[in-house]
């Protein structure tokens, strides 16, 4: 390859915020050169133009690099839309279906997102976190028969996999109604931001992760704890955190109840809240970081989709 070609843009572009990175290619090794972030695709309305706002110091030095992109970006809400790979799924069926398209001289590929049939017989969807999914496995000295993964976040997911595939997965929005429990209820005070509480998350921990729980009778506590013991509203927040956060997970252990071990994958703070709560549920687990995971899983599947690019991504480059 020469230097232009090395050089590609690689992106995570979700709902609530954009991640571009500018890489180089060289000698079997992917080299993060910059970052730069952005909004999610929630809060634009030109996706285009934004994309090319951010990344145009890198085309002025670079030229018409490729562009490599996951996400929400690929939604009907995004830049251009692609459909969603049914489950059981590997790398390649993603690749099959995604969208390559120019804009402004650079070519472009955006990846379809994974939908499934859950294990509650309903339907469900996701994007970008497959390729986290895929990352993650890509690094593993060997695929598992069965594997558990855990991706903490707006929209949580549980991902089911088998050796190389995405067999199935479940979608809990648990940071999104937090937020929107939060802001928009009496729950918590909208009028401050609550610093975090512990003692408190762990309190709403195990009381949501009771097996004679449910979270709608659990959750107006939140409120009725601030009236009659005088909590605050940093405690109130760690109780409302904790009760979601243990509901989650006592419901997917119940979903995946043949699993012993967890893979999470996501920043240190969410994870750290998923781990204690799985830990003491009895499951080992192990944390990934979501960038890694996404960077490798962006390597592979630009690799595969541009046989001329490497396919290793040593952890002191990402």
């Amino acid at each position: 390859m020469n230097s232009q070609s090395d050089i590609i843009i690689l992106g995570d572009w979700g709902t609530s915020v954009c991640r571009l990175y500018l890489c180089r290619f060289h000698q079997q090794a992917l080299t993060v050169l910059a970052r730069t972030k952005g909004m999610g695709i929630k809060y634009i309305n030109n996706p285009e133009a934004r994309f090319f706002e951010l990344c145009q110091p890198w085309i002025e030095q670079y030229g018409n690099v490729s562009v490599f992109l996951i996400g929400a970006v690929g939604s009907d809400t995004g830049w251009q839309q692609t459909n969603y790979v049914p489950c059981p799924t590997d790398k390649n069926n993603l690749l099959a279906l995604s969208k390559n398209f120019s804009a402004r001289g650079l070519n472009i590929t955006i990846l379809p997102g994974v939908s499934c049939q859950n294990r509650h017989h309903l339907p469900d969807i996701m994007r970008g976190e497959e390729t986290q999914v895929f990352g993650f496995l890509s690094q593993l000295p060997k695929a598992e028969e069965k594997r558990l993964i855990c991706l903490p976040g707006t929209h949580t997911k549980w991902a089911q996999c088998e050796k190389d595939d995405i067999t199935s997965f479940v979608t809990s929005p648990v940071g999104e109604l937090y937020e929107v429990l939060s802001q928009h209820s009496v729950l918590l005070s909208p009028a401050s931001v609550p610093s975090w509480c512990k003692s408190s998350f762990t309190s709403g921990l195990r009381v949501g992760m009771h097996q004679s729980s449910n979270l709608l009778h659990t959750l107006f506590a939140t409120r009725a704890y601030q009236i009659l013991d005088k909590r605050t509203n940093a405690e109130a927040a760690g109780y409302l955190s904790g009760l979601l956060i243990g509901s989650d997970v006592k419901a997917a252990m119940q979903d995946f109840d043949i699993f012993s071990h967890v893979a999470v994958i996501g920043s240190d703070h969410i994870c750290g809240l998923y781990v204690e709560a799985l830990e003491y549920m009895g499951i080992s687990t192990e944390h990934f970081s979501s960038e890694d995971a996404t960077l490798l899983g962006l390597q592979t599947l630009a690799s595969a989709n541009w046989r001329d690019l490497a396919a290793d991504v040593p952890n002191e480059q990402i």
